[in-house]
């Protein structure tokens, strides 16, 4: 095969996958990943922090998420926050229009993970290791718990040991 011909060829695989990508992205071929586009429910949410200390320490940059508890769905609203130097948090909702502050009422599983960046000094640094024992880490095997009720909610301090 000639060279221009390879390149011809090449070109023209190039054109029907980058097409083949924007026809599936505009037709929602993805839906079922990501945060839910739906912001039913989310008028109301509640004010809800906390903080995370590992072996009496603070955790930053760990990252709190919360689950419906008895629920495993893929997309279900993004419920997190981010462990500040100090150890506090404040848990926020996002769906794909975007964050708000907050969670709705309700019973739910937490986990945390606690990663460090392999270079701290590059945002895009890959993660190290998890510096907390990996039952905090999974919806199935965490022992943490939140019950956001109608108001403020400061909840206990996550004490995590090994």
């Amino acid at each position: 095969m000639q060279a221009a011909e390879f390149r011809g060829k090449l070109s023209f695989i190039a054109t029907v996958v980058f097409c083949s990508s924007a026809i599936c992205g505009a037709a929602g071929c993805n839906r079922g990943y990501g945060p839910s586009s739906s912001t039913e429910g989310l008028q109301d949410l509640q004010p809800v922090s906390g903080s995370v200390v590992f072996q009496g320490q603070p955790t930053p940059g760990a990252v709190v998420m919360f689950f419906r508890e008895g629920k495993i769905d893929p997309r279900a609203p993004r419920i997190a926050g981010i462990v500040e130097d100090d150890g506090s948090f404040e848990m926020s909702t996002t769906v794909s229009e975007g964050t708000l502050p907050g969670v709705q009422e309700g019973k739910y599983v937490v986990t945390i993970s606690w990663v460090k960046k392999i270079n701290p000094d590059d945002r895009d640094s890959d993660d190290g290791p998890d510096l907390l024992p990996g039952m905090y880490k999974a919806q199935v095997s965490s022992p943490l718990r939140a019950d956001v009720k109608q108001g403020d909610n400061e909840l206990d301090v996550f004490e995590l040991k090994e």
